[in-house]
């Protein structure tokens, strides 16, 4: 990524303990400081994507996306909504799976 990412979305990546559950960070928005993608380490573009961008405290926005086809821009996004830090990690089990 190129530009700092905001605090807050720092904040939630090292809450969501990354390694711990087998995810890594896929970073498709490189102008945007409040939003990261988050994808299982075997399937990078199964990814939910997440945004803090004029949330408040413990508030997400997310996006669940699937892929449909070989190319990165081929997926649909599976399931969205504002959740809190608890809500925001069982979607993300769901849609991810976990070590």
């Amino acid at each position: 990524m190129t530009a700092e990412r905001d605090s807050s979305i720092e904040d939630v990546l090292a809450r969501l303990r990354l390694s711990a559950r087998g995810w890594i960070v896929v970073d498709h928005w490189d102008g945007d400081r409040c939003a990261v993608g988050v994808a299982a380490e075997n399937r990078p573009r199964q990814l939910v994507y997440i945004s803090t961008f004029n949330r408040k405290a413990n508030r997400y926005y997310f996006e669940c996306e699937a892929p449909t086809g070989d190319n990165p821009t081929d997926f649909k996004t599976t399931d969205e909504g504002e959740v809190d830090f608890t809500a925001l990690v069982a979607v993300m089990e769901k849609h991810l799976g976990s070590k």
